[in-house]
Parts: structure tokens; C-alpha cells; sequence
């Protein structure tokens, strides 16, 4: 159990379950005092109306800045879905928001973490790693799932080549292959989005889900998540098989992410997070042994 510390915990909250279940997690850790500032219109759930306030993200200085400060907030943990086409949708974002946006060098998504780090640790808040409360949502090592066909681990090693390439030029986690053929890349648009893109370019005939973090990967920041949506989206493209590094990857619910995984017949390879996971001998190793969630 993480022990709590004395300065203020704030969670950044965009959609999806993530941020709740860091706040329940801090709640049993120890944690008392803390505030989740929401930038999404999803409502909170109802037992946990009280931690929450409502932001406007355009207003991110005068909304999110006066709000973390008005709370004493000295620790904040970033979590859940935020997508980046809020930047062209002409939105009337405070000025000094946009001075912040003009200075980047860039607007992909690790550049305006970085940034935010930066212009927070102004205010004296610090963004903290996102798996301080969540280190439960990681899957160990291992295949979970029916075995692997050949061609699908050859498909898989050629897919975390690819998917390590497009993380490292920040263009997104998620490829899609097929008979070693990339079929879909993530950009703005999301996983869900990539992965049916993919699967319905294989004429849903059984594609290759491969996501994965940076090799040096800043966990203060964009840790991989997969959950039910991401196999309800495989189901519906047809795609058989999900890779991903298994210290480095959020599950949403672990075991009703197997179950669900199971019923549907989609295999699950959790890798070790180090270099060299395209090795096809580590690979067919890995899918040579069967794994349980402990």
C-alpha cells in the first residue's frame, strides 16, 4: 500500500473509469484531502460526487490553475481520456492558455505533458507517476487466452516493431497488422477507432493488435490503458489477438477484462516491458505457456 503524503492530492480527471479508480484506490491508501478536477461532462459516480469539480479546459489557467490553487493542491496525478481535437475546433481558449499552446514546439501529446509539467511546477505542483494507486490494474507476463497460430506471432513481432517505431515519433501506441502488413496506425482518433479501422481492412479475418509504450516511457504520463471497449472494438473488426507490455499497460477491472477476452476468443499476450520483445524465440516461449491472473 502506497503511504500517503501530507501535500494535497489533485487528479486531473478526462473520461473513463481511470480516475475513479485511483480515487478509490488513494481513499483505501490513506489519502483524505483530495480533489479530482473534472474536464469532462461525464458525471461522477455518485458516491464520489464530493471529491469532484467541474473545469473548463480552454479556461486552463483561469479555470484549472485558480482551482488547484484555491484546493493547496501540491500533487497531482494525470488520468483518463483526453483527446487532442479540442485544438481544432476553434475553441475560445484564455489567453494565457493559448500563450502556453503558441510556446510549444509542438502540440502532440507528450510535448504538452511535458509543458503542463513544467508550467505546474511553477505553482509548486507536481505531476506524479500515474500508477502510484493503480500498480493493481497490471498484468503479470504471460499468454492469456488460447495459443497462437505462427503466422499470428509473426504478426505480433512484426506489429511491436512498428508499434515501437510510431510511439517513439509520438504518433500513437496502437498498430493493427495483418500477414505482416500494417493495416491501421493510431493518431488523434484513439485506439478504438485504429483497431476497427484495421480489422475491417482485413475483411475482419482475424488482425493483430499491438500496443505499447515508450522504451524509456515517463509514467507520469499517457500510460497505455486497454479495457472492454478495446475488445468490444477487436470483436466487432474481427481482431483475434492484443499484445501489449505488461508493466506499462493499464487494465480497466483485470479479471472481467480476461473473462470478457475468453468469451470472446481473443488472445492476450502480456510481454516483459524491455527491449527486444519482437524476438520471435521469446515470443513462441511466451505463447508456449498458458497464464491466470494470480
Amino acid at each position: 500500500m502506497v503511504a500517503p503524503d501530507r501535500r494535497r492530492l489533485g487528479i486531473l480527471a478526462g473520461r473513463g473509469e481511470l480516475p475513479w479508480l485511483a480515487v478509490r484506490a488513494a481513499l483505501r491508501a490513506g489519502e483524505e484531502d483530495l480533489r479530482v478536477f473534472c474536464i469532462t461532462d461525464e458525471a461522477p459516480p455518485p458516491d464520489l460526487k464530493e471529491y469532484a469539480e467541474p473545469i473548463v479546459l480552454t479556461r486552463f489557467y483561469s479555470s484549472a490553475i485558480r482551482a488547484m490553487k484555491r484546493h493547496q493542491i501540491g500533487r497531482l496525478l494525470l488520468l483518463g481520456k483526453a483527446t487532442r481535437d479540442i485544438l481544432y475546433r476553434n475553441p475560445r481558449f484564455d489567453l494565457r492558455t493559448v500563450f502556453l499552446l503558441a510556446r510549444m514546439m509542438n502540440q502532440s501529446d507528450y510535448s504538452i505533458f511535458e509543458y503542463l509539467a513544467d508550467e505546474l511546477r511553477k505553482y509548486d505542483i507536481e505531476i506524479i507517476p500515474q500508477h502510484t494507486y493503480l500498480g493493481e490494474l497490471f498484468l503479470s507476463p504471460g499468454r492469456y487466452g488460447k495459443r497462437l497460430t505462427k503466422a499470428e506471432l509473426l504478426d505480433v513481432a512484426f506489429g511491436l516493431l512498428h508499434a515501437r517505431e510510431m510511439n517513439r515519433l509520438d504518433i500513437g501506441q496502437t498498430v493493427v497488422i495483418g500477414k505482416r502488413s500494417v493495416l491501421a496506425v493510431e493518431a488523434a482518433e484513439g485506439t478504438d477507432r485504429c483497431i476497427r479501422r484495421g480489422g475491417e481492412l482485413f475483411h475482419k479475418r482475424g488482425a493483430v493488435v499491438c500496443k505499447l509504450s515508450k522504451v524509456n516511457h515517463d509514467m507520469r504520463f499517457d500510460i497505455p490503458t486497454v479495457g472492454s471497449s478495446t475488445l468490444e472494438s477487436m470483436q466487432e473488426s474481427g481482431c483475434r489477438v492484443l499484445a501489449f507490455d505488461s508493466k506499462r499497460t493499464f487494465i480497466v477491472d483485470p479479471r472481467l477484462f480476461l473473462k470478457q477476452a475468453s468469451s470472446l476468443r481473443i488472445s492476450v499476450l502480456a510481454l516483459e516491458p524491455v527491449p527486444g520483445l519482437e524476438n520471435t524465440d521469446y515470443l513462441r516461449k511466451l505463447n508456449a505457456r498458458s497464464a491466470r491472473i494470480s
